[in-house]
């Protein structure tokens, strides 16, 4: 397997979850906020709430690769 390969899988997993959760924050925003009337105000709530999420998990997720890439020798 090249050697390559698993960084970038593990970075472009982290994309696709940082990516997921802030339009899921939009989302549930925008679904509230047209059920409660209070036009931008859950909204903006979701936009924070889903870059927290995003930033936290997507630590989460690089962090064991940037160990191990802390941990192999340079070539």
């Amino acid at each position: 397997m090249k050697a390559w390969l698993v960084p970038a899988a593990s970075l472009l997993g982290a994309g696709w979850f940082f990516a997921t959760a802030v339009i899921a924050g939009v989302v549930i925003g925008r679904w509230a906020d047209g059920k409660t009337g209070l036009e931008p105000t859950f909204t903006l709530i979701g936009i924070v709430l889903g870059l927290a999420v995003a930033l936290f998990g997507g630590y989460r997720m690089v962090q064991p690769l940037l160990s191990r890439l802390d941990d192999e020798p340079p070539e």
